[in-house]
């Protein structure tokens, strides 16, 4: 009980002190509870770390880097430092992805695009057969390629 008398049984007496043994069965219960939990919980994130590669040599397995720039007018699509049309970017992404045994490939895109137009490329790359896109963010060094 949470009251307990003090005194003799005839006493009007109560005093008010806590029974403890029923919070440390919740403690208790909690405490094995979490101990199942944790490790069951997920640790972080799977990521891949880019390998670095000496200046001059190009790694077969390499990731593909496709730019996308907002020109004056029109948006330009490079891959690998080639320009290419948006018509011929899927084909030529097809091509490179294959060749490839890594199926990486990294879009660089600038910060005035509408994310519909990097949306897109993302697609492409998909549809390609990219195992795997990275976004190059501002500010970051050149991947490797």
């Amino acid at each position: 009980m949470a009251f307990s008398t003090n005194g003799a049984p005839g006493s009007d007496r109560l005093s008010s002190e806590i029974n403890v043994a029923p919070l440390i069965d919740v403690l208790l219960v909690m405490l094995i509870i979490f101990m199942v939990i944790v490790p069951v919980m997920p640790r972080g994130l799977n990521t891949a770390l880019p390998a670095t590669a000496s200046a001059g040599d190009e790694a077969p397995d390499s990731p593909i880097l496709v730019e996308v720039e907002q020109g004056a007018v029109t948006v330009r699509y490079s891959i690998n430092g080639i320009e290419v049309e948006k018509t011929r970017m899927a084909p030529g992404l097809a091509e490179l992805v294959s060749r490839r045994p890594g199926r990486r490939m990294v879009l660089k895109a600038d910060a005035k695009l509408d994310f519909a137009v990097i949306a897109g490329v993302i697609d492409a790359g998909r549809a390609a057969g990219a195992e795997s896109i990275g976004l190059w963010t501002p500010g970051a060094d050149a991947p490797s390629r």
